[in-house]
């Protein structure tokens, strides 16, 4: 019992890390704002994360590790789509879905910069960009792709570039994804011919 409640209270404070990312930065991550994001005594974030940068190490494993689960539940998914179309349609839809947690999502672009700037969090990073890009990398084959690991690889740095684009706007992300949707049909249809 005890061992639930001290993963819930470490979720919890990872969480409150994600939002506090997502609304103000990671420069605005401190144990004393994020107690007060979780609700929680200043004494649990010191008790469970020794450092700031424990705490933004941790968070971005966090994250990393949900995402990679998410990827693998939706490769399998994807797999089955029928044509590029499809396929395109099923990867923008994922993307707003993403995008309408707009903290959320800005959280997981911070923790990527944040991994490009500390070396050992690089693997974490790693291992949820190699997730992403396999969750495709089935469909490119079913859908008679040349190349499905490198057509995979364009299509979700494509993605990757429409989410930054969908963010740096103020309106819905789903009106904004769909302006953006013919571009990645176009590149889909392009990459399985």
């Amino acid at each position: 019992m005890a061992d639930q409640a001290t993963a819930g209270r470490r979720e919890q404070i990872l969480e409150a890390t994600l939002r506090v990312i997502g609304r103000s930065g990671r420069q605005a991550v401190t144990h004393r704002a994020v107690a007060e994001e979780a609700g929680v005594p200043l004494g649990s974030t010191t008790y469970y994360f020794k450092s700031r940068d424990d705490l933004l190490r941790q968070a971005l494993e966090h994250v990393a590790a949900s995402e990679v689960e998410r990827y693998a539940a939706r490769a399998e998914e994807l797999r089955a789509v029928k044509s590029a179309l499809e396929l395109a349609d099923r990867l923008i839809d994922d993307l707003v879905a993403a995008a309408k947690d707009r903290i959320a999502y800005i959280a997981e672009y911070e923790l990527w910069l944040e991994a490009g700037q500390r070396p050992e969090l690089r693997e974490a990073a790693q291992n949820w960009c190699d997730a992403e890009q396999r969750s495709v990398v089935g469909a490119m084959e079913a859908l008679g792709s040349a190349e499905p690991a490198t057509d995979a690889s364009l299509v979700v740095a494509a993605i990757d570039g429409l989410g930054e684009r969908v963010l740096a706007r103020e309106d819905d992300p789903a009106k904004a994804a769909d302006q953006f949707r013919p571009e990645l049909r176009r590149l889909v249809e392009r990459l399985v011919g």
